[in-house]
């Protein structure tokens, strides 16, 4: 199973993230774009593996002493890798709760296993993979302001298939705060 925690978004923020979307199709010479339902916050991608016990069991001692926090969204930006840019939103809020439940959670699944994340951890949902636009294109993407808040419960264990040609996001396990 291809495996990956995440933090869910309700539907109202799922809705903001789909009207900046289209703001950004609008403005950008193609690109392949997340479809809304997909749109998450990840924590770790875990990758391969069949070990949902330990997954789970990693979750459970990442989630102790975390309090519920409240996320908004931010800037939009896009990392740049070999000339291909992932669109995203950045995250506002209560970041020093959510490095916490990110550091826990790396160390829960060290302990049970898993590797650690490598690179450097930067809040953010992934709008769209390869978008194509220059960077006046940027600048005037860098001055929407998009609205929606919400308050982090738990996290998410997530299944990723591909059905029918397209990515599915399964939730297999839910861990609260």
């Amino acid at each position: 199973m291809r495996l990956f925690i995440a933090i869910e978004l309700p539907r109202s923020f799922k809705q903001e993230l789909s009207r900046v979307q289209k703001e950004v199709k609008q403005l950008s010479c193609g690109g392949r774009f997340v479809p809304t339902d997909n749109f998450h916050i990840t924590l770790h991608f875990i990758g391969e593996s069949d070990d949902l016990a330990g997954t789970v069991a990693a979750m459970r001692e990442a989630c102790r002493g975390i309090r519920t926090f409240t996320l908004h969204l931010g800037k939009y930006d896009c990392f740049d890798k070999n000339g291909s840019k992932t669109s995203f939103l950045e995250m506002k809020g209560e970041l020093d709760e959510l490095d916490r439940l990110y550091e826990s959670l790396q160390c829960a699944l060290y302990d049970n296993g898993f590797s650690r994340e490598r690179k450097r951890f930067r809040p953010h949902i992934t709008l769209g993979r390869s978008v194509e636009h220059d960077e006046l294109v940027t600048g005037e993407l860098k001055q929407l302001s998009p609205n929606a808040s919400m308050t982090v419960q738990g996290i998410t264990l997530f299944e990723s298939v591909r059905q029918d040609g397209k990515m599915v996001y399964n939730a297999l396990h839910r861990e609260r705060f």
